[in-house]
């Protein structure tokens, strides 16, 4: 299961740590650092940004396409609504042909409210795993994963930001999810952060279990 840092640490020695271990990154229009090694060299994908008040259409597509090798990209999530689904839907069929046409896989943000019956499987690269913490982490968004597996369709699940969380992650079968967990004491955080995506790497979820307390590294209520 790949890991995406929605935030990048500025010392140099700490971005390779990063770089070694395989941990990419989850960039957005407003989010974007520069690196020693350019975003192609990274793992990564490209998030849409909706959840920022200043977000606008223009500056989402110039900023897509401004990366010279898109397919790359592990997705780019087509513009949604949080925690509503049938909004998220409307805006999917406004602007995934914006992605794929640029030579993105377009991921659809799963949101509170989803139903199989709407679900655009046939023109989605990737199932991004969002809404409410309640909704996220449901029975519901379990099974919309699993039947995303079952079409061979890229899962990814956002605000994972404890080992707690990167385990039913784990469990669920997921290819890949993102957090903020560096956004505070980066310094401090990136060898614990390393460690944490080592530990889901290196064990299976049975061995795992006995270890979790209800709050282990849970930071922000994520």
């Amino acid at each position: 299961m790949i890991y995406l840092s929605g935030c990048l640490p500025s010392k140099p020695e700490m971005q390779q740590l990063l770089f070694d271990n395989q941990i990419g990154l989850m960039l957005t229009p407003f989010s974007q650092r520069g690196t020693g090694n350019s975003p192609h060299e990274w793992l990564w994908a490209a998030d849409n940004g909706c959840f920022a008040e200043k977000w606008d259409e223009t500056t989402w597509i110039k900023w897509l396409e401004g990366f010279t090798e898109p397919s790359k990209a592990l997705f780019a999530t087509v513009p949604d609504v949080v925690a509503d689904h049938d909004k998220t839907v409307s805006r999917w069929h406004e602007y995934h042909h914006t992605v794929s046409s640029r030579g993105y896989k377009p991921a659809f943000v799963l949101q509170d409210g989803a139903d199989m019956a709407s679900m655009p499987w046939d023109t989605m690269g990737c199932l991004f795993i969002g809404g409410t913490t309640q909704f996220k982490l449901s029975d519901t968004a379990r099974a919309f994963c699993t039947e995303a597996k079952s079409r061979s369709i890229w899962v990814h699940m956002g605000r994972v930001n404890s080992l707690k969380r990167m385990l039913i992650a784990k469990e669920w079968g997921v290819d890949s999810t993102d957090g903020t967990y560096l956004a505070f004491g980066p310094d401090v955080n990136t060898p614990k952060l390393v460690s944490m995506v080592q530990r889901i790497k290196n064990a299976t979820v049975d061995v795992l279990l006995p270890f979790l307390t209800p709050s282990e590294g849970e930071p922000n209520g994520q």
